[in-house]
């Protein structure tokens, strides 16, 4: 004999709608060392450095760097502090 289970399913509508619900918390939520990574980023690219080569420039892990550009992490004050020194440093970042 087998029994039947009922399983509610989401309409497609509705898992959409949920969806959209969590990418938009996500945007919402953006961080302040966002831009100071994008411009880390754009950094290593435009000087065509690996992301190794800028850990040892900043003083990091390569996986700090890596999780930081991945969007895993965010640097803490004392990281962002060093990020915007090093970027200063170079005329990227604000002023010297």
């Amino acid at each position: 004999m087998h029994s039947k289970f009922i399983i509610p399913l989401l309409s497609v509508n509705s898992l959409c709608s949920r969806m959209q619900g969590m990418q938009a918390s996500k945007k919402a939520s953006s961080h302040p060392a966002d831009n100071l990574i994008k411009k880390l980023e754009l950094y290593r690219l435009e000087n065509r450095i690996t992301q190794q080569e800028l850990a040892e420039k900043i003083g990091v892990n390569f996986s700090t760097v890596s999780r930081w550009l991945n969007g895993k992490t965010t640097p803490n004050k004392i990281q962002a502090y060093h990020i915007e020194k090093f970027l200063k440093e170079r005329g990227i970042y604000g002023k010297k």
